[in-house]
């Protein structure tokens, strides 16, 4: 049975359900369930339920017509979800552009990856690519992620997005924010945020006007 992180399974000789948040060694898996504690099991005493992942191919309601609307060209998050007290973290991509998102995401070990995502995200909308217990913040992954910006209407070149994202315990102090289209709070991170270029020329000015006076 190929299982992944997220999948919600049930225990063959228990009665417990939770979601995968980490795979393991030795066909070890660690199950979160409601109590937010991560119980590790083997591969073949559990059963797969379903899959919460959000799939951009789920049947979705019509979107409405954004012909007449301006164009939004940046917008790009990741958000962090859930309670710390109830154990399970989701991660989300979410789209707030008028771009569609061709999107991959690894997990960075050592010099290789190991993809755990890879989907087109609609404009304007959001999909889930992993999930983890709160109580293992510390050893979350490093994640690379690659976005490719599409649109069928004339606009100006977008580089792809090419990053390296971790959580670090620290950043779980700072206040969520709350995400309409998620209906919840979350620790927001962007992703296409403009990374100011400080040259030799700007850092030069910066010292010349810091000189102290003679």
């Amino acid at each position: 049975m190929n299982l992944k992180i997220g999948d919600l399974v049930r225990f063959v000789e228990e009665p417990i359900e939770g979601h995968i948040t980490s795979i393991q060694a030795n066909d070890v898996i660690g199950v979160t369930d409601d109590t937010g504690f991560e119980i590790p099991v083997l591969k073949t005493k559990v059963t797969l339920v379903h899959g919460n992942m959000r799939m951009p191919e789920d049947e979705l309601e019509e979107s409405v017509s954004t012909a007449n609307l301006p164009f939004i060209d940046k917008g790009i998050f990741i958000g962090v979800a859930g309670e710390q007290k109830n154990g399970v973290a989701k991660f989300y991509i979410i789209n707030e552009t008028s771009f569609e998102l061709l999107v991959s995401v690894s997990v960075l070990s050592a010099t290789k990856v190991t993809g755990v995502f890879g989907n087109l995200i609609p404009t304007h909308d959001y999909a889930q690519f992993y999930m983890a217990n709160f109580a293992t913040v510390g050893k979350w992954p490093t994640f690379h992620i690659q976005i490719i910006q599409h649109s069928k209407t004339l606009q100006p070149r977008q580089q792809p997005l090419n990053k390296e994202f971790r959580v670090k315990p620290l950043d779980l102090i700072n206040s969520k924010e709350r995400v309409e289209m998620l209906n919840d709070k979350v620790w927001l991170y962007e992703l296409d945020k403009e990374e100011e270029d400080i040259g030799l020329d700007k850092l030069k000015s910066h010292f010349i006007s810091h000189r102290p006076n003679k």
